[in-house]
């Protein structure tokens, strides 16, 4: 089971990632060749080491730097350390997007939120998004020193994604190792290395453009 002092331990150390100013991402530029728009709703994960949240501002960290393109820009949306959904459905506003990235759970199972109320935040996110397609990541393994049970979040988070008719993106699966994290996947429990937002990134990719 997992203290109540453990799961504060790692809440403390994922809010302290965050920026002193955060904020949702601005338009994207366009190109003529009518690039993919994509909404992103996340925490760190999504943001990593970017400067801003925007096409230009994101950095090598952040998976979305390898997920993105020419043909598949950054639309608008949120990405803030430290957040949980319910955070980001006060923060989330419309954006003209052809596909939603809903990427969030770490921090909600982190802070021991009921997933009841991840999922009511999640729907309603899509909602206010209202992008014809929504993609629901999966979230990556968390440290063994917090005893948090990623595979069994994973698994509610798919069926929720079946229930509302949502494409499920296991990405992290890129950089797993049973149920724990790979070799070098991470520097600390939780967020990835570089080498690891390359492979979450060109799974994502991989998902946006197959449009299934």
């Amino acid at each position: 089971m997992r203290t109540v002092a453990a799961a504060g331990a790692l809440a403390a150390m994922l809010v302290a990632c965050a920026p002193a100013d955060p904020g949702g991402a601005t338009p994207g530029p366009s190109a003529a060749s009518s690039p993919l728009r994509v909404a992103v709703v996340g925490d760190s994960l999504s943001f990593g080491d970017s400067s801003v949240f925007t096409q230009e501002g994101l950095g090598e960290g952040s998976y979305l730097f390898w997920a993105l393109g020419d043909d598949a820009l950054l639309a608008g949306g949120t990405a803030v350390p430290g957040a949980t959904s319910l955070h980001q459905l006060e923060r989330v506003t419309p954006v003209e997007a052809d596909v939603l990235i809903l990427a969030l759970g770490t921090n909600d199972l982190a802070w021991g939120l009921p997933f009841g109320e991840t999922a009511s935040a999640l729907v309603s996110i899509a909602g206010v998004v209202d992008a014809p397609r929504v993609l629901l990541l999966s979230i990556p393994p968390i440290s063994d020193d917090y005893a948090l049970d990623t595979t069994a979040y994973n698994r509610q988070l798919r069926a929720l994604a079946g229930e509302q008719g949502w494409e499920w993106v296991d990405a992290a699966a890129a950089i797993r190792e049973g149920a724990a994290w790979a070799p070098g996947a991470t520097d600390d429990g939780v967020h990835y290395t570089l080498e690891a937002a390359r492979k979450v990134g060109e799974a994502v990719g991989e998902a946006l453009r197959s449009g299934s």
